[in-house]
């Protein structure tokens, strides 16, 4: 019994594990990087102070936005290009999202990933991320799905 126990916390704290890696979702910038920069802040700051930026709304606003404000292209056959499009950008210290850093990180269709960068690339202003009370640069990644 007590090696059952022991197998099934370890397989718990991997799961466990495994899943805090997928939720971490973007980082801070260090306030001198160059846009694109992917050079991350000293160890001894990341993580430190950071508060994580949102949207007007909550995660509520941005689904119900992502969902008045995508469509599939028409020449699409709408029964077969269904999914999701990861989308990655930066959130500028103003709270925009900055045009040029927007990609697919994991499309389904040229079509329907080009529909869910325009729907980013004019996403309205966003509470930008905080790090020890200032704003900063922050990498977000978002999953646009067609239906």
């Amino acid at each position: 019994m007590k090696k059952r126990l022991n197998k099934l916390a370890k397989s718990s704290a991997l799961v466990i594990v495994a899943l805090a890696a997928f939720c971490t979702t973007g980082y801070a910038h260090n306030n001198n990087l160059a846009v694109g920069d992917t050079t991350t802040m000293p160890k001894e700051n990341v993580g430190a102070g950071i508060i994580m930026p949102e949207f007007p709304g909550g995660n509520d606003g941005l689904s119900r936005y992502l969902a008045e404000n995508t469509s599939k292209p028409e020449v699409t056959d709408s029964d077969l290009m269904q999914g999701k499009v990861f989308v990655s950008f930066i959130i500028g210290k103003d709270g925009e999202v900055e045009p040029e850093s927007v990609k697919v990180v994991r499309g389904i269709d040229p079509l329907l990933d080009a529909e869910a960068i325009r729907v980013v690339k004019n996403m309205p202003k966003w509470e930008p991320a905080k790090q020890f009370g200032e704003p900063v640069k922050f990498t977000h990644t978002i999953a646009v799905v067609f239906k």
